[in-house]
C-alpha cells in the first residue's frame, strides 16, 4: 500500500476522480449497510454529479468553502471540505466540515492530514467547526477528539437507511480556543 500522498486544494481537473470516487461509496455500503457516510438512497447520475463539482467550483471561486483533497499517484483519493452553513445569519461564524475517503485509503494519515489542512483554512474565516459522525464510526470519531473536537449531542436514529436508523454524535472544534492556546 502506498503511503505517500499529497494536500492540496482542488481542481476543476480532480472532477473524474471525485465523482468516481464518489461512486465507489454506493459500492461500500452494499458491502457494509453500517458504512459511516450519509449518501443518496440512489447513486446520482454523472450529469448530476458534474453539475455538483462546477457548483463546487463556483463556491470555491467565491470563498464560499474551502476544499481539500488528497492524492495519491496522480489520483485524488480523499477529500475534506468546510463550508458555512448559513451564510448572511447570525451563525455564519460556524463551519460545517465533512470529510470522505476511499476505503483502501483510510487508516494511513490521510484523514489526520486532510483535517489539519481544513482546520487550518477555517481559522481566519470561522470561529466554530462543527461535525456529525455515525456513532459506530470509532475510528474517524477518536481521531476527530484527537483533533480537539468535543461532543456535543446525540442525534438519534438521524439516519435511516434500508429501514434501519443509525445515530449520529454531533461534534464541534472551537477555533478561537485553539488560537488562544497556540498564541500562550
Amino acid at each position: 500500500m502506498e503511503k505517500r500522498y499529497l494536500i492540496r486544494r482542488l481542481e476543476a481537473s480532480d472532477c473524474k476522480d471525485v465523482i468516481t470516487n464518489y461512486y465507489t461509496y454506493f459500492k461500500e455500503l452494499k458491502d457494509n449497510p453500517t458504512f459511516g457516510l450519509t449518501l443518496y438512497r440512489k447513486k446520482p447520475s454523472y450529469k448530476s454529479e458534474l453539475a455538483w463539482f462546477r457548483s463546487l467550483q463556483k463556491d470555491i471561486k467565491k470563498d464560499a468553502i474551502f476544499v481539500s483533497v488528497a492524492e495519491v499517484n496522480g489520483k485524488v483519493v480523499g477529500l475534506c471540505e468546510v463550508r458555512c452553513e448559513r451564510k448572511g445569519s447570525e451563525s455564519d461564524h460556524i463551519g460545517t466540515l465533512g470529510i470522505a475517503i476511499i476505503k483502501r485509503y483510510r487508516g494511513i494519515g490521510i484523514g489526520r492530514a486532510l483535517m489539519e489542512d481544513i482546520i487550518n483554512k477555517s481559522k481566519n474565516k470561522y470561529e466554530m467547526l462543527k461535525l456529525a459522525v455515525f456513532s459506530n464510526n470509532i475510528s474517524a470519531e477518536r481521531l476527530y477528539i484527537d483533533l480537539g473536537f468535543k461532543r456535543y449531542g446525540l442525534l438519534k436514529n438521524s439516519i435511516k437507511r434500508k429501514g434501519r436508523y443509525f445515530s449520529e454524535d454531533l461534534m464541534y472544534l472551537n477555533l478561537r480556543h485553539l488560537q488562544k492556546k497556540r498564541a500562550r
